[in-house]
């Protein structure tokens, strides 16, 4: 493997990464709850730290390994957003590292150096905050990439063990799996391999449903990994949508960010290909990195399929786009300097701003803590008592509460029509009742938080009942009169 022989020179370069990381996810510490996921992961990985099997206590519609990672994270260091979210940086730091290891067989080392460098600063905006579970699976995908390049029995049992560690982690990496399959057959022509990835691959599932089995929990281990999602993903938009609501979303609604970037680059570059030079130079150096592009293709076929897109799905193609731009710079445009000190200026016009604050944070940690919105709102619940959260369920975490169903993510239940299929086999898994949304609001509990949803599932009279406590940069508090 490529870590045998560090260079003393690469260890500083390796705690560069790091330092880099850190400076540049550090900002969003400032920013108590990004998007509902992370808080859905946070609450699962808290449920790890107690002591239960994901989907035993608590359920979300996402594979176990994450909440694994960050229950086993919170057991070393204790439960809380800090810790979550440096659990996600360490993630970054470690992909960044086998990004330049990965890159140093194809290009110069300063250009290994840019790749990684690049990767990190991909990830810095808000959308790919450190917690998705994409940086686990990515890693996943990526390290069993490495060692089914090597091609032999070990590398390749090893490959199968990691790439099926990913689909554990996220489901739409099985599209990987199975490229590496029809790559075996098709490409390599060698089906000899595919024994020892095949028995690779099962012993992460045969590890998982032992632990299930011996929990009295397989079904709903199943259902939650495999029939679920599968059942959801059929019932979404089609291919074609997926494609222009993110073409939209990405191109046309944020033509100002950096993705648009990387259509000016995709348009410079499907022009090139009309110079003879150009498309020698590039199928020249394809080889070197023809596995990439495969992979690559198979994450991005997997997301369209999926049936919608939110811009977090992109931080798996990151680690790929890295190789590629830095490709295309060196083999390409022959190392052109003018292309790599107009890379370097975009990294740092991207680092400047997000350093700085991260400087700032990390200065006045304990008051930015302090001005945590839920925070302070968690220290006027009696935490004995009955909480419906709306939205803003990483109060739970704070109060040390099981949310008031089994289902982490806020507003599920409350969304009978959108969510029909999910709902029902829910309620034939034993995780809650049919028509739990009336169920709750029947027992009329303790408290009631909401920011967007006060009155988009419940009707604006029921609040009659109620009296606001206190609202906090719209996030509102109701305690039940009387």
């Amino acid at each position: 493997m490529f870590f045998k022989k560090i260079k003393f020179n690469e260890y500083f370069l390796i705690l560069s990464f790091g330092l880099f990381v850190f400076l540049t996810q550090f900002y969003s510490i400032g920013v108590e709850v990004i998007n509902w996921d992370e808080s859905d992961f946070i609450l699962m990985g808290s449920s790890f730290y107690n002591g239960n099997l994901p989907y035993v206590e608590v359920w979300d519609l996402k594979p176990p390994l994450h909440f694994f990672y960050l229950g086993t994270v919170f057991k070393l260091f204790s439960p809380s957003l800090l810790t979550a979210r440096l659990a996600g940086d360490f993630l970054i730091f470690i992909t960044s590292i086998f990004l330049y290891f990965i890159s140093k067989k194809i290009f110069r080392n300063y250009e290994a150096v840019m790749v990684s460098l690049l990767y990190i600063s991909l990830v810095s905006f808000e959308f790919a905050q450190p917690t998705m579970t994409e940086y686990l699976s990515t890693l996943f995908v990526i390290v069993g990439m490495i060692f089914y390049e090597n091609d032999n029995s070990k590398s390749i049992f090893a490959s199968g063990l990691l790439t099926t560690l990913a689909i554990f982690t996220r489901t739409n990496t099985a599209f990987v799996w199975m490229f590496f399959i029809l790559y075996s057959v098709f490409v390599k022509n060698r089906r000899v391999n595919l024994k020892y990835y095949i028995l690779g691959s099962g012993v992460p599932v045969i590890i998982l449903s032992s632990l299930y089995f011996a929990e009295g929990k397989i079904i709903e281990f199943y259902y939650s990994v495999f029939l679920i999602p599968l059942g959801n993903t059929l019932i979404r938009e089609n291919i074609v949508e997926v494609f222009m609501s993110s073409y939209k979303g990405i191109f046309v609604d944020n033509i100002f960010s950096i993705p648009t970037f990387f259509l000016i680059f995709l348009i410079l570059f499907s022009l090139s290909l009309l110079n003879p030079k150009f498309r020698s130079q590039l199928f020249e150096g394809l080889p070197l990195i023809n596995l990439h592009v495969y992979v690559f293709l198979s994450l991005a076929i997997s997301i369209l399929v999926g049936g919608r897109f939110y811009y977090h799905y992109l931080i798996q193609l990151f680690p790929f786009l890295s190789i590629f731009i830095i490709f295309a710079i060196s083999k390409i445009l022959n190392s052109n300097n003018a292309a790599y000190l107009f890379l370097i200026l975009l990294i740092t016009f991207n680092s400047f701003s997000l350093i700085t604050q991260s400087i700032y944070n990390i200065q006045n940690y304990q008051n930015v803590k302090q001005n945590y919105k839920l925070q302070k709102i968690s220290k006027l619940i009696d935490a004995n008592e009955e909480l419906l959260a709306l939205d803003n369920h990483l109060v739970y975490l704070y109060l040390d509460k099981q949310p008031i169903t089994p289902v982490v993510h806020p507003n599920i239940i409350f969304k009978d029509d959108e969510y029909e299929l999910l709902i029902s086999s829910l309620v034939k898994l034993g995780y809650i009742n049919e028509n739990q949304n009336q169920i709750i609001l029947d027992s009329y509990p303790k408290y009631i938080i909401c920011e967007n949803f006060c009155y988009e599932y419940i009707n604006p009279i029921y609040f009659e009942n109620y009296k606001l406590i206190t609202e906090i940069d719209k996030v509102k508090l109701f305690i039940l009169k009387g």
